[in-house]
């Protein structure tokens, strides 16, 4: 089995994918309780972190799982597809898990013994802190947004901007998510179970060991944390949660196909050719949009150190596209069935509207800017990128 079908680490049928397909109908029947709480449940954290669906990229050298980008977006499109909240929070932690590699490795081995075996990380790579040097570290103080998993998650790994010798510097520390404090800021439209609040630290001290430094990465043999893929690793997972919110609102949308709107109250919705044709481009654009993202990632992943530049560019090029486009053809699917379903879809308990305002908060994601589309038409022109990681 190749990254293509399903990654190494499900061969044998209990690998992450396995577990996240099996957890699946847990976080569906969850999912009303974590709309409401603005949380994941303790039980589906607890499992989550069991089968380690939160540190999928932490490196094998440190015990981690060392997931492929495919093992991870399938594992993480399974829970999306439940809950979008659900597979947000492990995206989130995962891409951070990634960044875990740039740490000291036996300070990374000391957190996974704090935490019971497995981590769950949030972060931020906006450089909203700030890091002044004393010694044997870094004085850190700093508010960041956005703070996806926060309240599941054990370590934060915020972003710094320092003033050495002269020169400005981004520092990336990793804290004790109980050193800070998490200021209730999330309320939202959409993926409002991720609790991506605020998280704030004041005149913490940070050791060295809690730095990131790139010759830890450096020291990394796996391809995973090949620079030139780093954002199509990290952003794969990303990808997923459209491609499972999308496969979601097909599933809500089936569900209620046997009943009528308020309009045509005794025609139902399977019933009428408008219907029909909404319910057929929508399967078939996320579909092409799942194939392009498993074609284009797996190829970038199954390229080698002896891979020519310019086809590892394409290559690069292609799976950077494919991710953003997931994301925009997921909200153009869901947008499809949501008008399809006509009244019924404006309930709660249709799945639908839930899935309608989770994609389309998804879609403010770095991932899914429009100007990456732009970016790859400068490359296939023949322009430079004018992007970074491309």
């Amino acid at each position: 089995m190749t990254a293509l079908d399903g990654g190494q680490t499900d061969v044998d049928g209990c690998g992450p994918v396995h577990a996240a397909r099996r957890l699946a109908p847990l976080a569906a029947a969850s999912a009303v309780t974590i709309e409401r709480a603005g949380r994941l449940t303790d039980e589906l954290v607890a499992a989550m972190s069991e089968a380690r669906l939160f540190d999928l990229y932490l490196p094998a050298s440190l015990g981690g799982p060392e997931a492929d980008p495919i093992t991870a977006l399938l594992a993480v499109e399974a829970l999306a597809r439940a809950d979008a909240s659900v597979g947000w929070c492990a995206q989130v932690s995962i891409a951070n898990s990634w960044q875990l590699a740039a740490f000291d490795p036996e300070a990374v081995r000391a957190m996974i013994a704090l935490d019971g075996g497995a981590l769950r990380c949030a972060g931020s790579a906006r450089p909203l802190g700030r890091a002044v040097r004393v010694e044997g570290g870094y004085q850190v103080s700093g508010r960041w947004d956005f703070a996806s998993n926060v309240c599941h998650a054990g370590w934060y790994l915020g972003t710094c901007l320092s003033e050495e010798d002269g020169r400005r510097r981004t520092r990336v520390v990793c804290v004790p998510v109980a050193a800070g404090e998490i200021i209730d800021t999330w309320d939202v439209a959409g993926l409002r179970g991720s609790g991506s609040h605020d998280f704030a630290v004041d005149e913490l001290f940070v050791p060295d060991t809690h730095v990131a430094a790139g010759r830890h990465v450096a020291a990394q043999t796996g391809p995973l944390y090949r620079p030139r893929l780093t954002m199509v690793s990290n952003w794969a997972p990303t990808a997923a949660i459209g491609l499972g919110v999308a496969q979601g609102a097909i599933d809500a949308f089936v569900a209620m196909a046997g009943e009528g709107t308020a309009n045509r109250v005794d025609v139902a919705l399977r019933e009428r050719s408008d219907t029909q044709r909404c319910v057929g481009r929508a399967v078939s654009k996320i579909g092409a949009a799942r194939a392009y993202c498993l074609d284009a990632i797996g190829r970038a992943w199954q390229s080698d150190a002896d891979t020519d530049p310019v086809a590892l560019d394409e290559m690069v090029r292609a799976a950077r596209l494919s991710i953003t486009h997931a994301m925009h053809s997921a909200v153009e699917v869901v947008d499809l069935l949501f008008h399809a379903g006509g009244t019924r879809s404006v309930f709660s308990a249709s799945g639908l509207e839930r899935r309608w305002r989770d994609a389309h908060v998804a879609m403010q994601h770095g991932a899914a800017l429009p100007s990456h589309f732009d970016t790859a038409g400068r490359l296939v022109t023949g322009l430079p990128a004018g992007a970074p990681f491309w």
